[in-house]
């Protein structure tokens, strides 16, 4: 009697155990679940869409951590597109009312934002959008113009250069050119018959900057003109947009000036920065007052002027500091050699 009771208890014990295991695995199963609802399956939507024209929105969405984005007619409620992953405005020309979109699967085609629908179904690598009437598409490594309605805007085609920058690159027109490059990494700019206008002889081509194009080969830097006449030669060290102007600041050994749209200069020397010189002996420069002496920077390069705005040594060094009132160290590149230059901006030796 005793041993059946105690096969009793263990058939009980072993039951609830196996009770015990099935309520841990519902409820491991509920968890799961609800892991699953909240990261994958619910869609969690952004408070502020975007009007992408008077009646399209661009509305931003989540399954769980992935984001996707999609068009919406305010009119009918209804979304006009599928789930996307990006949609890439046209903030260079509004009036081209075609912009590129891509999808999860990194394919690109066109819309149309004003009616919010798919017009060229995604089948490009990289597309740009439309500008002029014309867009670039890349499809095995080469690029082609497209027309609204996706046809051929000509039929020249161009393998393309390929690197780390090329996502940088914007294949679009801008007064009828568009810039282009070759296989041999050199740039020009085609008309849009798909000739060039401007042959390819540059290492860069900027987008154009207040009426001009920033060019550059062999590290010296020249404009041409929108249409792509030259404008100024190539023997400068930097050009760069001016910052409050429509200008620009032209930086040639050491030494920056300021040009109008003209081209007529404005301000004949222009620095970034100005301060005190540090001493060769980690002490800041301040024998006197005013100090006899300043260090001014252009770009990534230092140099010397005095009081009454004299350069002294032009601003084409890594490094500068003063070793008296009549001599000067200075580094040539970042842990490089450093020499010695006088007050009168001559060579003095080599810094020990």
């Amino acid at each position: 009697m005793k041993m059946k009771i105690n096969n009793l208890w263990k058939k009980i014990f072993i039951a609830s155990l196996g009770i015990l295991a099935i309520a841990a695995l519902v409820f491991a199963c509920l968890l799961a679940n609800t892991y699953y609802d909240r990261y994958h399956q619910v869609t969690y939507w952004e408070s502020q869409p975007r009007h992408v024209s008077p009646n399209i929105l661009l509305v931003y969405g989540y399954h769980g951590m992935n984001g996707f984005e999609q068009l919406k007619d305010i009119r009918t409620g209804k979304y006009t597109t599928p789930e996307l992953n990006h949609v890439f405005l046209n903030e260079y020309n509004e009036e081209d009312s075609l912009v590129v979109f891509r999808t999860h699967d990194r394919l690109r085609g066109y819309l149309n934002v004003n009616t919010g629908k798919i017009i060229i179904p995604a089948r490009f690598d990289r597309a740009w959008n439309f500008s002029e009437g014309i867009a670039g598409v890349l499809i095995d490594g080469v690029v082609s113009f497209i027309k609204e309605d996706g046809k051929p805007a000509f039929e020249q085609t161009f393998p393309i250069y390929y690197d780390d920058n090329f996502d940088e690159i914007a294949f679009q027109f801008h007064n009828g050119l568009c810039v282009m490059r070759t296989m041999n990494g050199k740039w020009g700019m085609i008309n849009t018959k798909g000739e060039w206008a401007v042959e390819p002889i540059y290492s860069t081509i900027s987008a154009p900057r207040n009426g001009y194009r920033i060019v550059c080969d062999s590290d010296k830097y020249g404009l041409v003109t929108i249409d792509g006449q030259p404008a100024l030669p190539l023997v400068y060290d930097r050009i760069r947009p001016a910052s409050a102007s429509k200008g620009f600041v032209l930086e040639k050994d050491g030494i920056a000036k300021e040009v109008d749209a003209d081209l007529n200069v404005t301000i004949p020397f222009v620095y970034d920065r100005l301060c005190v010189l540090e001493s060769c002996h980690d002490q800041t420069y301040e024998e006197e007052r005013v100090p006899k002496y300043w260090r001014y920077d252009v770009g990534y390069g230092s140099g010397v002027i005095d009081s009454d705005g004299n350069v002294i040594i032009p601003a084409k060094y890594y490094m500068v500091r003063i070793v008296n009132d009549h001599l000067f160290e200075v580094e040539i590149t970042c842990g490089g050699e450093r020499i010695l230059i006088n007050a009168q901006g001559q060579y003095a030796g080599k810094s020990k």
